[in-house]
């Protein structure tokens, strides 16, 4: 949800609100456009606990914010980005010949947060969220143009919803600082697990939502654990464990095609043909007779 101080964020800025999401009823972020004055004079404006990512969409200008003691500067033109990290003031001023437009997209923090421990597994990790003065970032760019696009447009809130979950794994992905990175230990700890779960249960049924409720991790950190450790995702693991033991059993000759089928999790033995030819290169049939 959005934290008050975002939504008062207008009355400090230098210019007039020209579009709000707030009006779609959407309450998973906030985005709101601005036409701004050629220049504005110092000003500040509060900390939230939201992230803030501006994006120019007309006009130039010179902007300067201040920060570490100085002052920094950075031409505006359409695309570039300006990111403000949650809990932290911003003092402000701008100078250009003409009259520039922006986006100014507050993503909650509660959503970052959730976001950051799918990513690290819950557990302990120091994140530093990013403050950029100018940035050039496309997948941020377009997705805040389609979200200006389907607020104006009617979508629904869980259009809202999907937009900033994904927007707050790309911010920790590409532009966040993590510290302290979890160690292989944990991972190789819960994959063993995993692991022996399937190689006893080859018969049974199973989906990558049974197998991360049995590592204990979001489905997301599963396949992240397992591309991490294994190099393969868990259900082409599962695969490749099945066609070895299917070949085992046709080695054996003493069960049936379709008996094996079974006992490799496989109900529909014309599917379990289909997947062992793609494994090993020839049918079944054709493995056991060679």
């Amino acid at each position: 949800m959005i934290t008050v101080p975002s939504l008062h964020a207008h009355q400090y800025l230098n210019g007039a609100m020209t579009f709000c999401s707030w009006q779609a009823g959407w309450r998973a972020l906030l985005l709101r456009g601005y036409d701004k004055p050629p220049e504005a004079e110092e000003f500040t404006t509060p900390p939230t606990a939201d992230q803030l990512i501006v994006l120019v969409t007309g006009g130039s200008c010179n902007f300067e914010s201040f920060a570490n003691g100085r002052w920094q500067s950075a031409t505006y033109r359409p695309g570039h980005l300006g990111i403000k990290a949650p809990g932290e003031a911003a003092k402000l001023r701008w100078r250009g010949a003409e009259c520039h437009s922006t986006l100014q997209l507050h993503l909650p923090g509660a959503t970052i947060e959730e976001a950051r421990n799918e990513l690290y597994d819950g557990r302990s990790r120091r994140v530093s969220l990013p403050s950029k003065l100018a940035q050039h970032d496309p997948v941020l760019s377009e997705a805040m143009l389609a979200l200006e696009r389907a607020a104006r447009s009617g979508a629904p809130e869980l259009y809202a919803e999907t937009a900033a979950h994904f927007l707050a794994v790309h911010l920790l992905v590409h532009h966040a600082q993590v510290f302290e990175p979890p160690s292989g230990r944990y991972h190789e700890d819960v994959l063993r697990q995993v692991d022996a779960y399937m190689r006893s249960s080859l018969s049974v049924s199973m989906s990558l939502a049974q197998l991360a409720e049995i590592a204990g991790l979001s489905r997301f950190q599963l396949l992240r654990a397992a591309h991490l450790i294994w190099g393969e995702t868990p259900l082409r693991r599962l695969t490749r464990l099945r066609m070895e033991l299917a070949q085992r059993l046709l080695r054996r000759g003493n069960l049936s095609v379709i008996e094996i089928a079974l006992e490799c999790g496989y109900g529909n033995p014309a599917h379990f043909a289909t997947a062992f030819k793609r494994h090993v290169g020839v049918t079944p049939s054709e493995y056991r007779q060679s």
